[in-house]
């Protein structure tokens, strides 16, 4: 195997194993993985160590309320799933499938999807699903087999292979696409002056908002059919009156904000003339 294909791989096994470790034990918890000296033709072994700052740190949790089953290595590589229900088995179980809900029940969490399956999994293995730092570092480890040349990833010991991940298996361990998260909504009558018009369907005009200039999506179907039939012109400096919806979204780059007219009160022409107080 390229060694630039396997060293991504195995740094990748090092950064789970150690976030895995932080995020279920804490921040204190350092977690190391090693590779056996001994190679043979084909694979290699890899020895998961827990630090004795982490073995003192879950020796005074296993006297505390904070005990957990969690106590080794081996514990943490379940959790990942290289056997049992770790994180490994339910992207397998899942397919890609969507999640319809997650439920709590005396035997830990049940993951429902959409077409109605259902499997119950530790508490543990719900904070690895939904981290995606853990699936970006699971993701990395798995992206061999993508590669020509290399079909399968396993995991076992030298003497039992407890799971092979194939090729066609790899999509289900890529890390979804952040969704964009609604922050909230507010409606407000904002002045606009014009900067630039679109007059094809769905796009947004260009307003100025006195502060700064903004992407507006024209909701007002009543003033934009007066826009086709020529009943309503443009000139330099007019201002449009509009009941304005202002959305703001989390997005995976930020924050986004959205602008919406719903209703164009009043179209002010620009200051063609010189106003007098005339009766």
């Amino acid at each position: 195997m390229d060694v630039r294909t396997l060293a991504p791989a195995l740094l990748a096994f090092g950064d789970l194993c150690e976030e895995t470790g932080k995020l279920l034990y804490g921040d204190a918890a350092t977690t190391r993985v090693e590779v056996k000296a001994s190679f043979r033709t084909g694979s290699f072994g890899i020895d998961l160590t827990v630090t004795p700052q982490l073995m003192q740190q879950l020796m005074g949790w296993m006297h505390g309320n904070t005990a957990t089953a969690i106590v080794n290595g081996a514990g943490i590589l379940g959790i990942i799933g290289a056997s049992g229900k770790g994180l490994i088995f339910v992207l397998r179980w899942l397919k890609n499938r969507r999640i319809k809900r997650i439920e709590t029940t005396p035997d830990g969490r049940r993951i429902l999807t959409e077409d109605g399956d259902e499997i119950t999994v530790e508490e543990a293995v719900i904070l690895l699903l939904r981290s995606r730092e853990i699936r970006s570092h699971l993701q990395r480890m798995i992206d061999p087999i993508e590669r020509d040349g290399i079909d399968t990833v396993s995991f076992g010991t030298d003497d039992k292979i407890d799971v092979v991940i194939e090729r066609k298996e790899a999509s289900y361990f890529h890390v979804p696409p952040p969704e964009d998260s609604l922050i909230g909504e507010e409606n407000r009558v904002i002045p606009f002056s014009i900067i630039s018009l679109s007059f094809k369907e769905e796009n947004k005009w260009r307003l100025y908002d006195g502060q700064s200039v903004v992407y507006v999506t024209i909701g007002d179907t009543d003033f934009l059919d007066r826009v086709n039939k020529n009943l309503e012109r443009f000139a330099k400096g007019d201002i449009l009156i509009a009941d304005t919806k202002i959305t703001h979204w989390q997005t995976a780059e930020g924050l986004r904000t959205e602008y919406t007219i719903l209703l164009v009160t009043d179209h002010r022409p620009g200051a063609a003339q010189i106003n007098l107080p005339i009766d």
